[in-house]
Order: structure tokens, then C-alpha cells, then sequence
């Protein structure tokens, strides 16, 4: 995995380009503004645990990304106007933390493990701890490719139903 080394400046960082980062697309679950509860959390505590339902993403991959600075994209759905999200995240669990830091709307997912629009049986639970969450500038998101092809993620998102995508910046983002 290619790894490029993190630039920190006094206000700011340089994540150099070529960083491989996720790529997750969240839907709001019912009428919880996902962004703004998990940013809520945040800034209380520190950090947020964020939970990703559905395939397992390879945690080996993950914890290549973790270790060149662990960035990951956030993606709104298009009809909330496809916005992207930078986040920083430091570590990964396959069982729900014991310190339930995230928002509170977590406890009716998790009661209703039964909602069969939500799961299926093959369902995996994946949290992420979050420590940063900032919108992405257009020219930021518009300079971010998949890792395998270099073709652009805004050309690519509209054309797949793919939940997560292994990317990376083609130039350096300012943080």
C-alpha cells in the first residue's frame, strides 16, 4: 500500500498525495442528520465511534490506511447533495465499544437488529473511531481517484452501488 508521509505545520497538516484513504457512503438512518450527530459527539468527547453495517472490509487494508494516517472519506447520498467528508480515524473493532461514545440514535440500531430493512444474516459490524470530521473543498473531492484505476471518484460514484472504495488523492490536501 503505497503510504506518503504526513507534512504537519503549526494550524495545519499536508496529507501528501498519492495517500491511500477509504471511500464510505453513508445514508441518514430515519431522520438522524449522520454527519452532524457523529460531529456532535466529537466535539464532546474527543472522538466518535462510527458504525459501519454490512460486508466486512478487509481489516488488514484497514490497518494499512491506519498507519498512513488513517484518512477516510465520507460520502453523502446524492440526493442529499453527494457532499464528502475528511475524517481521521485511529482504530477499528468488529464488537461495539464499551465506552459507547457515539450518537445517541446507535441504541435504536442496535435494538432493532430485527428491522430486515437494515440487516440480513451476513451482516458484519464494523466501528471506526473518528477523531476529526471536515467537509471536503469541491477541488479536494474532485482530485480523488480509485486506488486501482485512477479514474476520478465523482466520474465513478454515479456509475456503482459500491458502499466502500479503497482511494486516493492525486494531490496534496491541506488539512
Amino acid at each position: 500500500i503505497n503510504c506518503s508521509l504526513l507534512q504537519k505545520g503549526r494550524d495545519y497538516m499536508i496529507i501528501k498525495k498519492n495517500t491511500e484513504m477509504l471511500l464510505f457512503r453513508f445514508n441518514n438512518y430515519r431522520n438522524h442528520p449522520f454527519i452532524k450527530a457523529h460531529q456532535e459527539v466529537l466535539n464532546e468527547d474527543g472522538y466518535v465511534w462510527m458504525l459501519k453495517i454490512g460486508k466486512r472490509s478487509s481489516v488488514a487494508k484497514i490497518q494499512a490506511i491506519i498507519d498512513c494516517g488513517g484518512w477516510l472519506v465520507l460520502r453523502s447520498p446524492k440526493a442529499a447533495g453527494g457532499k464528502g467528508y475528511l475524517t481521521k480515524f485511529s482504530e477499528i473493532l468488529e464488537e461495539e465499544p464499551l465506552d459507547m461514545v457515539y450518537p445517541e440514535y446507535y441504541t435504536e440500531i442496535l435494538d432493532n437488529e430485527d428491522d430486515e430493512d437494515f440487516y440480513n444474516p451476513n451482516t458484519v459490524f464494523q466501528w471506526f473511531k473518528i477523531e476529526m470530521i471536515l467537509e471536503l473543498n469541491d477541488n479536494d473531492a474532485n482530485n480523488l481517484v480509485i486506488s486501482k484505476s485512477d479514474k476520478k471518484v465523482n466520474e465513478v460514484i454515479g456509475t456503482t452501488r459500491t458502499a466502500v472504495m479503497f482511494i486516493k488523492n492525486s494531490t496534496d490536501i491541506t488539512v
